[in-house]
């Protein structure tokens, strides 16, 4: 099993930042808390917080609303 490069769940964080860490994981065949681990040690905890809030925020509901 090949670890994650940074840039590469990076990009998976970037198509779609509301995926599980198990789902990531089943995609890349590793573990969740592998992927767990992976986030830390890359830093992108932070990263992938800041998408999902900004997906889940008040503006983002308004134009969910707006769209419906």
């Amino acid at each position: 099993m090949q670890r994650l490069t940074k840039e590469a769940l990076q990009a998976l964080i970037d198509e779609q930042p509301l995926r599980s860490l198990s789902s990531i994981g089943a995609m890349t065949g590793q573990s969740r808390g592998a992927i767990e681990k992976l986030l830390k040690t890359y830093q992108l905890e932070d990263y992938r917080n800041r998408k999902i809030k900004r997906l889940r925020g008040p503006k983002a509901r308004k134009r969910r609303d707006i769209q419906n």
